[in-house]
Order: structure tokens, then sequence, then C-alpha cells
């Protein structure tokens, strides 16, 4: 089953089928989803991903925005440089 995440007031709101399902997060200023990973970025600027709503990993630094297809995680960073990330890994940098 397919779902929706949004941003609303720091926390990440889950939708299935257009209703709420879930509640997660603190701080959240962005997210995405693959489908099955929730990628989110914190007003510090790190990467906090979830799975079921529960948080399995932290890492990056200096981060805006998010996106996440198929497990990797592409961040772009303040000073407008796109990172990307596997499995919590620096892959490269563009």
């Amino acid at each position: 089953m397919a779902f929706v995440v949004k941003v609303v007031n720091g926390k990440v709101v889950e939708y299935e089928n257009g209703f709420q399902r879930k509640t997660y997060g603190s701080n959240v200023v962005d997210a995405d989803t693959d489908g099955h990973i929730v990628a989110t970025v914190t007003r510090d600027g790190k990467i906090v991903e979830y799975e079921n709503g529960f948080q399995r990993k932290t890492y990056g630094s200096n981060v805006v925005r998010v996106q996440i297809s198929g497990g990797r995680v592409i961040a772009t960073t303040a000073n407008g440089k796109m990172v990307e990330y596997e499995n919590g890994f620096q892959r490269r940098t563009y």
C-alpha cells in the first residue's frame, strides 16, 4: 500500500489512502518517502530515516532538502551541493 508524508508543525504526518495513519518525528523541516522508508531533514540539518514510524538512522550535516528513491538518499546542502547516501554512507558529491 502506498502512503504519502507531509510535514505539519515540525512533525511527519503519514497518510494512507487519504486517511491519517501516524505522526512521528520532531523539528522536521522536509520529508520524502520511497514507499518504504521515510527520510526527513531536521532543523539541525541532519537526515533521519524512519521505517514503520521508528527511527533507524541519523546522518549527514548542513542539509536543507532530501529526496529518496530505491534506498538511496539525495541531500541538498546549504551550499547548493548534492550528496548521495546509501545505507547511511556517503557515496558521492556533485
